[in-house]
């Protein structure tokens, strides 16, 4: 496993929260700072003009004014200098003297000048600002800026690493659950070692899990397949034997030839449950609808007569789709053993509408309401129907209709359920409805049971 070189995620996050906002403190103190900067400066120069407009004003109308050798102390940080004919007035900074009529700022030194010069028609006025204590004062609130920004950054980053605690939280306690849900190292290698990639360690020792339990799931699926086949060849062989017999009544006959079709039926839905296991579909076959509608009722017909319940079909023998012949009988069982179990005493009713629609129908007690949603959950534990025999509601297992919705949804098949126990229309009805490939052919002829 190689080290991630960003860091662990909740590093990054609190890195990229705290520089976010370090950028932003940054940006709004400089901006601060210019601002104070331009505002001290933008002042002093409407002092300047102010002042300068006051003494051209005197100069003019006075002589006296201002003197003619010397400086004159205008209160606080300004002085003024007035020069006639060029004359250099004593103690005018040369720095000063060599200015132009205008606005100016020049630093001699530590020294921090705002200087104006004007032309009164009689002389030339400098007027002086030094503003050294102003940039000092600019200069203080710069680092108070500073530090309540740095402060802000640390606050940030404080605040930055709880935030980072709360989003990656959530994913720290998905990879712990993961990590006790599958212990282990995982196959994969993983390219990093924050957050992330726990997870991902995790997940991947999830997937290892789930592709081992798969894996033993179909090697017990072809284990019991290939172990039940030797004790059903054998009781097929025995029964193929005693039908060679000539001293066997009728029904002795009937029996036998039951037993070897059953165990034909058992075998091959074997395979289909095997296929199923896999996720594989066995190929399609032209499927007579009325004949195997008939041999998933041989299969129940003993438990259905101690039941009272009659079966009744009429799908027209010779209407054929092309399917998986086994995988319509598994549906077919699951729905007659159903009816067997919660509809009894009924009448079990079977008819096919073109072009691709069986309806499996009773009239049976009906399903309440509030388990039609759940009907083909697994192991749901509704009361679906009252049983006679016991007098009152009998709790459904809830394997046999989940099993027929699965194969169903393997198929392309659709598989719904309508019910009602008002007694005008009482009774439960299963349609199944095939896919678009099946391909139909017209019927010929009707059986009723």
């Amino acid at each position: 496993m190689t080290r991630a070189t960003g860091g662990t995620l909740t590093q990054r996050v609190v890195w990229a929260l705290t520089g976010t906002v370090a950028l932003f403190v940054t940006a709004l103190a400089l901006l601060a700072y210019l601002t104070f900067d331009q505002m001290e400066d933008d002042l002093v120069n409407d002092i300047l003009n102010t002042e300068m407009d006051r003494l051209v004003q005197h100069a003019r109308s006075s002589d006296d004014f201002l003197p003619r050798d010397g400086v004159r102390e205008l209160g606080g940080s300004m002085r003024a200098w007035m020069s006639v004919a060029g004359q250099r007035p004593a103690g005018i900074p040369d720095e000063v003297m060599e200015l132009d009529n205008g606005l100016h700022l020049i630093e001699p030194e530590a020294y921090t000048w705002h200087v104006m010069v004007a032309d009164t028609g009689r002389g030339k006025v400098y007027l002086l600002y030094d503003a050294t204590d102003n940039e000092e004062r600019v200069h203080d609130f710069g680092l108070i800026v500073l530090g309540v920004g740095a402060i802000c950054v640390v606050g940030a980053y404080a605040l930055s690493r709880r935030v980072a605690g709360v989003a990656v939280g959530p994913l720290l306690d998905l990879t712990d659950r993961l990590a006790t849900w599958a212990p282990g190292a995982p196959d994969m290698a993983v390219t990093r070692d924050d957050e992330a990639g726990r997870l991902i360690e995790a997940f991947n020792r999830v997937q290892n899990q789930v592709d081992r339990s798969i894996a033993r799931e179909r090697e017990f699926a072809g284990n019991l397949s290939h172990e039940v086949r030797t004790p059903l060849a054998a009781i097929r062989s025995d029964s193929e034997l005693m039908l060679l017999t000539q001293a066997l009544t009728a029904d002795q006959r009937e029996r036998l030839t039951r037993v070897v079709d059953n165990v034909d039926d058992v075998i091959v839905c074997l395979e289909s449950a095997r296929a199923m296991a896999r996720d594989q579909l066995l190929p399609p076959a032209p499927v007579d609808i009325a004949e195997c509608m008939q041999d998933a009722w041989r299969g129940y017909e003993a438990q259905g007569a101690l039941a009272e319940l009659r079966f009744d079909n009429q799908i027209a023998s010779g209407h054929v789709l092309t399917l998986d012949r086994y995988a319509l009988l598994t549906v077919l069982r699951n729905l007659v053993r159903n009816a067997v179990e919660h509809a009894a005493p009924a009448t079990l009713t079977a008819t096919f509408r073109a072009p691709d629609v069986l309806e499996l129908s009773d009239d049976g007690k009906g399903i309440a309401p509030d388990d039609l949603p759940f009907l083909f959950r697994r192991y749901y534990s509704g009361r679906m129907r009252d049983t006679v025999a016991a007098g009152q509601h009998e709790t459904a297992r809830g394997l046999g209709l989940a099993i027929a919705k699965r194969v169903c949804d393997m198929q392309g098949w659709l598989l719904t359920v309508e019910s009602s126990r008002e007694p005008a229309s009482r009774g439960t009805r299963f349609l199944l409805r095939f896919d678009a490939h099946s391909t139909a052919v017209a019927p010929q002829t009707q059986t009723r049971i």
